[in-house]
């Protein structure tokens, strides 16, 4: 099938949104569900693959129901929800997520999530696979290191600890797109080495998905960085009269040498660059603005003698005195370049 083709079959009425439309009442649509699925726990249900594959099936791809809710749930196999069109609102351990076109989540076996009633635009295709779909082989050809693989390998051996689905913001991604087609497509057209094919694509669409994550982290990281150069800057500004490097690396957690590094990098001046640049345009509003002798004045900007104001090294960072008299305790007026 080609993309047309393939978002027309995708689109056409299920015998249950059938019912829907024709006003079966969600009370009963409720009661089917509860008859149909086994209590896995308080208020959630346990959707069985054998509900869902025929015997010696590995892997199924479904659409999911509109305009009617799912349950809180989870599955004893592992299942990829892709948003083919449309926006999808699922709570996902207790978590409300709204996720757009494009976008994948995978839910290991104890993940339990529910999906609000979605609308006629809404397509959500599901891929179940079983645990024994990963099986050893299928695992050796998936990168060694990543959040993908170890979070499969994890839920294949009902190992996992932590958080028990992930979600990629892969909307705008076309790659990810184009391989879920290629999925969907293969399935439906029920070819000779269909589950072999299939594999293969879920591999590489796997390995898409981790490499998304991975440039993700890097962005992540480097906004983070930013909004750390920014708090740095802060941090000086507010602190500049007393303010050390060896303080400030306490403050933030960091070694002195990477902190004066890190700045340096983003904003080509070390720490004590920054730090002079603070004191000076103090003491250039203290020097337009008040009559105060530079007895009082010195120690307002963070120094504690008088050299920094003397000779060439006033000069040479932006601040010129016009001498009104001899006496340094005599008040002055400054003429600022």
């Amino acid at each position: 099938m080609d993309r047309e083709e393939l978002d027309r079959y995708l689109r056409k009425i299920t015998p249950r949104e059938k019912e829907i439309l024709e006003g079966i009442s969600l009370e009963e649509l409720q009661r089917q569900d509860t008859c149909r699925f086994a209590k896995a726990g308080q208020g959630t249900y346990l959707f069985e693959g054998s509900l869902f594959m025929a015997p010696g099936e590995k892997i199924v791809v479904s659409r999911q129901d509109r305009y009617v809710k799912v349950l809180p749930h989870q599955h004893d196999y592992i299942e990829l929800c892709y948003l083919w069109s449309g926006s999808c609102s699922q709570t996902i351990e207790g978590k409300k997520i709204v996720t757009s076109e494009g976008d994948v989540c995978i839910f290991d076996t104890q993940a339990v999530h529910a999906i609000e009633a979605g609308g006629e635009n809404d397509i959500l295709v599901n891929i179940l696979m079983s645990r024994e779909f990963f099986d050893t082989a299928f695992l050796s050809r998936m990168p060694r290191q990543g959040i993908v693989s170890e979070f499969l390998a994890e839920s294949v051996t009902r190992s996992r600890k932590k958080k028990h689905y992930l979600y990629f913001k892969t909307h705008g991604n076309n790659r990810v797109g184009e391989i879920m087609e290629q999925i969907i497509s293969e399935y439906y057209a029920r070819d000779i080495g269909m589950e072999e094919v299939m594999e293969s694509y879920v591999i590489i669409l796997f390995t898409e998905l981790l490499r998304t994550w991975r440039d993700e982290t890097k962005k992540q990281a480097s906004v983070a960085k930013e909004v750390q150069i920014l708090e740095l800057l802060s941090y000086i500004e507010k602190n500049y009269e007393t303010c050390t490097l060896p303080e400030m690396g306490r403050a933030f957690g960091m070694h002195g040498n990477y902190l004066t590094a890190l700045l340096k990098e983003k904003t080509g001046r070390s720490f004590v660059e920054h730090v002079q640049e603070q004191r000076l345009k103090k003491a250039r509003m203290l020097l337009e603005t008040t009559e105060l002798p530079l007895s009082e004045l010195i120690p307002l900007c963070g120094y504690n003698n008088m050299n920094f104001f003397t000779g060439n090294s006033v000069r040479q960072r932006g601040v010129h005195r016009r001498s009104i008299g001899k006496n340094i305790e005599t008040p002055y007026k400054w003429l600022i370049f």
